[in-house]
C-alpha cells in the first residue's frame, strides 16, 4: 500500500468534503492501526514520527466529544488548562494547519465574507474562518491574553460572542513591565480563573493536578533546554527536521506527558545523530525568527543547497525559569512575564542577540509574515544592532498562512542571495 497516494487521498477528500463530521471520520479513519502503522513509516525521523502520532491522537481527543474543549492564544500558560482537564485547541495552530491542508483559500474566503479586512494577520483570519465555518470541535471555555497580539484580543472575543461563552471567556492582562507587584498581579488572575473554572466542570481538578501538570512542563524544559545545547554543535540532523514544527508541543501540549516524552526522544536522537556525527563540512548557522510557511515551499531545500542549516528558532527558545511546583501561581505568572515579547522591545532584541551568540549564528532570517505588526516592527532596530556583530539578517517578507500572498520567484532569489552573502564570509 503506497501511504503517499494515502495520504493525497485525505488531503482530496478534506479539501472536497470540508465539514467537521468529515474531519471527525478522517481522524478515526487515520488512527486505525493498520494505517497508522503504514504511516509511522513515512517518517525517517524518530521525533517527527512521534509528533505526527501524539498530534493525530490528541486531534482524535479533540473532536471525540469527550472532553472538556478549551480554545487559547498562543503565550497563555497552557499548565493551568492541561491541569484543570480541559483539552486545549489552539486557532491560531490551526490556522497554519489549515495552511498544510490545502484549505486556507476556503477559511480566508470564510473570514472576509464577514467583513474581516485582508490587512490582518492570516492566522487569525483563517482561524476565524474555520470557525464560521464550524470546523472546529464546539468550545466549553476561551482564553485569550495580550501577550503578544493585538489581533488575539479580538479574535478570541469574537469567538466567545459566536459561541455564546461570555461567562467562559478569559482575558489574562499581563503587565508591561517585570517586578514583584506585576508577578503578584498576574498570578491573582491565574489562580481565580482556576477556580472559577474549576466551579464549571464536572470532574474537579485540585492543586495536586496543577503540580503535575507544572512537573511535566518542568520535565519538558529540561529536555528542551537539552536539545537547545545540542543543537549549538549538531551538524547531521535528523531527516526532515524542523524546530518551527514543533509549536504544538512547545506551548499547548505543555504541562503534558506526551509533550515531555517527546523532548526526551528528540533529546536522545540527537545525543545519538551527536556521537555518530562524521561531517568535517561545517555548515553556516542561521537563526530563524517568527515563525515559518505552513503550506508547501522550498525555502529550507535552499538553505540547504547552499550549505546553510537553521540551528536555532526564536519560538523555540527556552526563555523561563523551572517552575516551583510549591507556588504553581506565582510561577506561571513569572513564566509568562519572561517572554522576551513581553514589554520594551529590548526585551526581544536582547534575547535574539544572546542567541546569536550562544549559537555562534552566521546570519538571522526574520519571517516578515504578514499583518503581524508586532513582530516585524523591530526589523530595522534588530538588522543595525546585529551589523555592528557582523552577521547580516534577511527581512524576508511573506505570509506564513496564504500562499497567494507571497512569491515563490522573489523569495527563492531573495533566500539564494542571502545564502551567498553568508557563505562569502
Amino acid at each position: 500500500m503506497n501511504i503517499g497516494f494515502i495520504k493525497n487521498k485525505i488531503l482530496d477528500n478534506i479539501q472536497n468534503n470540508l465539514n467537521v463530521k468529515n474531519i471527525k471520520y478522517l481522524l478515526y479513519f487515520i488512527a486505525n492501526p493498520i494505517i497508522l502503522s503504514l504511516y509511522g513509516l513515512s517518517f525517517k525521523s524518530i521525533t517527527d514520527k512521534y509528533l505526527n502520532f501524539y498530534t493525530l491522537q490528541y486531534m482524535k481527543e479533540l473532536y471525540s466529544g469527550k472532553y472538556p474543549i478549551a480554545y487559547g492564544s498562543l503565550f497563555i500558560p497552557y499548565e493551568l488548562l492541561n491541569g484543570m482537564g480541559l483539552k486545549p485547541l489552539l486557532p491560531e495552530v490551526m490556522g497554519g494547519f489549515t495552511a498544510g491542508l490545502g484549505i486556507s483559500n476556503q477559511t480566508l474566503t470564510s473570514a472576509a465574507k464577514n467583513w474581516y479586512q485582508a490587512d490582518l494577520c492570516t492566522f487569525h483570519r483563517s482561524a476565524t474562518g474555520a470557525t464560521i465555518l464550524d470546523l472546529f470541535p464546539k468550545p466549553n471555555f476561551i482564553f485569550s491574553t495580550n501577550l503578544a497580539c493585538d489581533a488575539a484580543c479580538k479574535s478570541f472575543e469574537a469567538m466567545a460572542k459566536k459561541y455564546n461563552l461570555k461567562d467562559n471567556f478569559y482575558f489574562i492582562d499581563v503587565p508591561y513591565n517585570n517586578d514583584k507587584s506585576s508577578i503578584k498581579y498576574l498570578a491573582s488572575q491565574l489562580e481565580d480563573i482556576f477556580y472559577d473554572v474549576s466551579a464549571k466542570i464536572k470532574s474537579k481538578p485540585s492543586i495536586e493536578d496543577l503540580k503535575k501538570s507544572i512537573n511535566y512542563s518542568n520535565e519538558f524544559r529540561k529536555q528542551a533546554l537539552k536539545v537547545n545545547t545540542i543543537r549549538k554543535e549538531l551538524f547531521d540532523y535528523p531527516i526532515y527536521y524542523n524546530g518551527l514544527n514543533y509549536i504544538l508541543p512547545f506551548f499547548g501540549l505543555c504541562g503534558t506527558k506526551q509533550s515531555a516524552n517527546l523532548y526526551k526522544i528528540m533529546a536522545q536522537e540527537f545525543q545519538d545523530k551527536q556521537k555518530n556525527q562524521t561531517s568535517t563540512k561545517k555548515m553556516k548557522k542561521i537563526l530563524w525568527l517568527h515563525l515559518k510557511p505552513y503550506y508547501p515551499n522550498e525555502i529550507f531545500v535552499i538553505l540547504e543547497n547552499y550549505n546553510c542549516r537553521v540551528v536555532s528558532e526564536e519560538f523555540t527558545h527556552v526563555y523561563w525559569n523551572e517552575i516551583d511546583v510549591n507556588e504553581p501561581f506565582l510561577g506561571l505568572a513569572d513564566k509568562m512575564l519572561s517572554n522576551p515579547l513581553r514589554g520594551d522591545g529590548r526585551n526581544r532584541l536582547n534575547t535574539i542577540l544572546k542567541i546569536a551568540d550562544d549559537y555562534k549564528i552566521d546570519g538571522v532570517i526574520m519571517f516578515s509574515h504578514w499583518g503581524c505588526r508586532q513582530s516585524n516592527g523591530i526589523a530595522k532596530i534588530l538588522k543595525d544592532e546585529l551589523t555592528k556583530k557582523s552577521i547580516p539578517l534577511l527581512n524576508l517578507d511573506g505570509d506564513c498562512v496564504d500562499k497567494n500572498n507571497a512569491s515563490v520567484g522573489q523569495t527563492k532569489t531573495r533566500v539564494e542571495g542571502f545564502a551567498e552573502i553568508i557563505n562569502s564570509i
